[in-house]
């Protein structure tokens, strides 16, 4: 999902405007530690967000500017007479000075300079962009929640101080090998849930932590591979709430995660999604992907059209079957089809088991199902 949830930020500014300068700050309000971001946009409007080093949690901002004087919201759009909170500032060369006001009148001064992100502390594993998301992995805050035994396997549980962001590391059951390989790419994947945990902010409400609710779970296990699961229901702000799941495959030896289209193949045509490949790889998912999944699945299911007009749930349509979710687990894989908004509640899990999936192995996956 940074897939995700990160989209929701942009949902709030109009894509008429472009962007022109943008600020990151650090500083204080009265004695508490923040950082801010600051972007402006034609018609001096002017986007941004900030956060307590404290509770490192995204406070979404907008409001306008004019020459040197800025003027930020929280609470309201542009929220000349109704907000919960604002920033009053003066930008002279790089340091912007001002207010924090509250809706009672409250006052505190605010002081903030550019960030020097050199003094910061860089991921060893993941490679992140100067920006506020830096700030935040040096204050995150992982501790050891729950072990869980998994096929005779040690699975360790992880929770971060400042929001809910459940996920896990492999235990000293696994060799050295395969832990120093492993937990790493669990690590930066924890890193990825908690900042999208972080962010997940509107301008009308503040972000409680617990905006996204995340549900890891372990599907497949052997001395090859490692298969999991998250799901995340989530309101980030905008019309409405959401969800989805992301499946994962991992081979517990290279490090490596496996695509969905490394895993199975329903013809020789069938390519990885990437960029520069996307006709090639949409062309597969429509002509053989779709339509052979469609059939395996219906073999069980005895799929029909709906009777009644407003019954969006049609799973005959293959146009849901181009690009399923879906979670490698121990008998099989797991799809979902996925349904326009307005029938997401048609969304639901079907099994194809390993057997029926056994003459569509990718030529190139090197473990038998």
């Amino acid at each position: 999902m940074k897939t995700y949830l990160k989209l929701v930020f942009f949902l709030f500014i109009n894509y008429n405007l472009f962007s022109q300068n943008t600020y990151y700050l650090e500083g204080t309000v009265g004695k508490s530690n923040i950082y801010m971001q600051i972007t402006e946009y034609d018609n001096n409007y002017i986007e941004g967000n900030y956060f307590y080093q404290k509770s490192l949690k995204d406070i979404h901002l907008n409001g306008k500017y004019k020459d040197v004087y800025f003027t930020l919201y929280f609470g309201n759009d542009y929220g000349e007479e109704a907000f919960e909170e604002k920033f009053e500032l003066e930008k002279i060369n790089n340091k912007f000075t001002g207010k924090w006001v509250n809706k009672t009148g409250k006052t505190i001064p605010v002081s903030l300079k550019s960030i020097n992100f050199t003094q910061y502390k860089k991921p060893i594993f993941k490679e992140f962009d100067d920006n506020l998301d830096l700030i935040k992995l040096n204050y995150l805050n992982f501790e050891q929640d729950s072990i869980q035994n998994y096929n005779n396997q040690q699975i360790i549980w992880y929770s971060e101080s400042h929001c809910e962001a459940p996920f896990f590391r492999i235990g000293e059951s696994f060799s050295t090998a395969k832990k120093n390989t492993i937990n790493p790419i669990l690590i930066d994947k924890h890193y990825e849930i908690a900042l999208n945990q972080l962010s997940c902010s509107s301008p009308f409400s503040y972000n409680t932590g617990n905006g996204i609710e995340y549900s890891v779970s372990i599907t497949f296990l052997n001395d090859n591979l490692l298969g999991y699961e998250i799901f995340s229901s989530y309101y980030c702000g905008g019309a409405h709430p959401d969800f989805g799941s992301e499946g994962n495959l991992i081979n517990l030896h290279s490090g490596k995660k496996y695509e969905l289209d490394e895993i199975i193949a329903f013809d020789t045509s069938v390519t990885k999604y990437s960029d520069d490949n996307f006709t090639l790889f949409s062309t597969y998912r429509n002509t053989y992907f779709a339509p052979i999944l469609y059939e395996l699945i219906n073999l069980k299911q005895k799929f029909t059209q709906p009777e009644e007009s407003e019954d969006y749930c049609d799973y005959t349509q293959l146009d849901i079957w181009n690009y399923p979710q879906w979670s490698f687990t121990e008998k099989g894989i797991e799809f979902t089809p996925v349904f326009p908004r307005v029938a997401r509640n048609c969304e639901d899990t079907f099994l194809v088991e390993f057997e029926s999936l056994k003459k569509y192995k990718h030529p190139n996956f090197p473990y038998n199902f």
